[in-house]
């Protein structure tokens, strides 16, 4: 692959993009590597062997990538947003937001990159930054499922309920099969007092979900709220059974097991 031939450079890249969407991580990484080796200045190669080295479980190397991949353009937003990002999932949150409002002041329409923003500063208990990232996620790009069910969660904590409950809503209405958003939804409508229609949006979730505990337990006392006893102590049992050693399930069921008589 000579640097006279762009075509066969981005047949290349294509073929890599293509085993990666697949799935298939270490041909895509055969052919990103191979790209590097002609072009070792190739920072779209060098990010994507970082993102799939970080996907295969090499967290070490996955970094060398990146940080190769800045020392060639520190100007990339690219860069900057995949570096800031696998560094939160890291739980090294100093590091990613530097990172982050880096990729956002080199490309302020990237959504994706507000949206993992507020996600940094929501783990490090900056809830009301947060909801100004995620609110700005959503500006960027109105259909931002995720960026909507983020900010409800934030909401939620902060005691916005209804707040919250329109956001997951919104969430809901752009991703119907967003098994998290329903749930969230669903609980988030039983703490408002609202059973049936909770009920409902806890069913939706299982349905695409099964086998979520949290989802499971908001179901029981959905159930238990409207009387129907026996229900919920199936759900409550199926929840014991998920989380044997769980103080806080054997305590539902044995609630649910008492208001039955």
């Amino acid at each position: 692959m000579a640097d006279s031939d762009p075509a066969g450079l981005e047949q290349t890249i294509n073929q890599a993009s293509e085993h990666h969407q697949a799935g298939r991580l270490d041909d895509a990484a055969a052919l990103y590597r191979k790209i590097v080796a002609a072009h070792p200045g190739h920072c779209g190669a060098l990010v994507q062997l970082g993102v799939i080295d970080y996907q295969l479980g090499r967290v070490d190397t996955a970094f060398t990538w990146l940080h190769r991949a800045a020392a060639v353009n520190p100007f990339s937003e690219a860069v900057a947003f995949t570096l800031g990002e696998l560094l939160r999932l890291q739980g090294r949150l100093d590091e990613a937001i530097p990172n982050l409002m880096q990729a956002i002041e080199l490309a302020p329409k990237m959504a994706v990159a507000h949206n993992s923003l507020g996600a940094a500063l929501q783990a490090q208990g900056r809830l009301d930054d947060a909801v100004a990232s995620f609110g700005n996620a959503i500006a960027q790009d109105p259909g931002f499922a995720d960026a909507y069910n983020n900010l409800g969660v934030v909401l939620e904590t902060l005691g916005k309920l209804d707040d919250a409950i329109a956001s997951y809503e919104v969430a809901v209405e752009q991703r119907p099969d967003f098994a998290a958003a329903r749930g969230n939804l669903g609980i988030a409508l039983l703490f408002a007092g609202r059973p049936e229609p909770a009920l409902a949006e806890l069913e939706r979730a299982l349905a695409l979900q099964p086998g979520v505990p949290m989802t499971i337990s908001a179901k029981g006392h959905a159930l238990q709220a409207l009387g129907r006893l026996d229900q919920a102590i199936e759900c409550f049992e199926a929840v014991v059974a998920l989380l044997p050693d769980t103080p806080k399930a054997q305590e539902d069921l044995a609630n649910a097991r008492r208001a039955r008589g």
